[in-house]
């Protein structure tokens, strides 16, 4: 038996949150006896809470936040030691360094710091205060952990730079997914009519949040110019953030509010992705995308995916979907791309391209079976 702790930020609607929840879910199914507890930095309760209490986890909820440093830090030691877990696996990137900080002197079999994005982010609300802090929190997590792990190449390889750090163990550890909604049949119109689109319309569909790093408002600047070749082009947002104004705007602006639909966040990404005909995602390209994991739930909808290089190599499944443009190129270039996609013949068919996601290492079976071999290899 092992006593795992995770520390998260809270069992949301974060990737890295459900993602985990999903494949503690699937590993009950071959290890019933493994003890799961999520330590939630932020403290309050999330909509998978009862999904993890249900299965048989624990959750600790800190009550501290996270600028009480002493207070907070002197919480997750006392949870550390009088647990007497076995693992601990901190999914914080930088800030791993931070809470591994608790754990030092502590016995554990294995310390593993899980580093899930290339983004150089800290919560210190400075910029200058980021840039001095970051070398700092980077040794931390390194010093304290025994295992890095990546969530693609790409990712391990920005976060593990300097050659004095190359005799520690890394390892790439891909995302497990629960694919199962992807199954299910649809009827597109009914959804097309929710969004007041026609139903013989080809849908360009953006999933994420809507922030400078995933580059939104490219979207519009591509649809502007996709009109010209094709007025049967419409746009799809699933998502919000600090850039939904300026998307709005952008789209007003060029009047083409006809032309777009702003979805919000909605819990039916796979019924969505089905019912749209291609996948934009002009994420600028560095740093990249840490995975992707929307550029692989749209694989799983047969959906072709335009993306930009700012998405890494290791999120494609399927090759013969996957079209790259750099962010080199201008609207038009995406445009052009675009209609060509629009235009050929589906290489892979829907069912065919679910049934290989099924197979491939993105599954919740194979990704529950990794992260099982993760804890116990010594």
């Amino acid at each position: 038996m092992l006593r795992i702790i995770q520390v998260v930020e809270n069992l949301d609607k974060g990737a890295v949150e459900n993602w985990l929840v999903n494949v503690f879910i699937e590993s009950r199914k071959t290890r019933p006896e493994w003890e799961w507890t999520f330590y939630c930095i932020l403290g309050k309760e999330g909509r998978l809470d009862e999904k993890v209490k249900e299965a048989g986890g624990k959750i600790i909820h800190s009550p501290y936040w996270i600028n009480q440093k002493y207070h907070f830090l002197k919480h997750l030691r006392h949870t550390l030691k009088t647990g007497q877990y076995d693992v601990i696996h901190s999914h914080h990137d930088y800030l791993s360094g931070f809470y591994l900080l608790a754990s030092a002197n502590l016995a554990f079999k294995k310390r593993i710091l899980h580093i899930h994005n290339t983004d150089k982010a800290l919560p210190v609300g400075s910029a200058t205060l980021q840039k001095r802090l970051l070398p700092l929190f980077r040794k931390l997590a390194i010093h304290f952990s025994d295992l890095i792990v990546g969530i693609s190449n790409d990712t391990l390889k920005e976060f593990v730079q300097d050659t004095r750090f190359r005799k520690k163990k890394t390892t790439v550890l891909y995302y497990g997914i629960d694919l199962s909604s992807f199954a299910n049949k649809i009827n597109s119109d009914t959804l097309r009519k929710e969004w007041g689109i026609p139903g013989n319309a080809k849908v360009l569909l953006y999933v994420g949040r809507m922030t400078p790093l995933k580059n939104p408002v490219f979207v519009v600047d591509i649809l502007k110019e996709l009109v010209k070749l094709r007025q049967d082009a419409y746009v799809v947002f699933v998502g919000k953030g600090e850039k939904e104004e300026e998307v709005i705007q952008r789209y007003t602006e060029a009047n083409l509010a006809n032309k777009v639909y702003m979805a919000g966040w909605r819990n039916d990404i796979a019924t969505v992705m089905k019912a749209a005909d291609v996948f934009v995602f002009p994420r600028v390209e560095y740093p990249k995308e840490g995975l992707g994991l929307v550029v692989v739930e749209a694989q799983a909808a047969g959906l072709p995916v335009v993306i930009s290089r700012g998405i890494v190599e290791d999120a494609i499944e399927i090759k013969e979907m996957a079209h790259f443009v750099s962010l080199n190129n201008n609207a038009d270039t995406w445009a052009r791309t675009i209609d060509d996609v629009l235009n050929a013949s589906a290489v892979v068919t829907r069912e065919e391209a679910y049934a290989r996601m099924q197979l491939s290492r993105f599954s919740l079976e194979k990704g529950a079976h990794s992260l099982i071999t993760l804890y116990e290899t010594e």
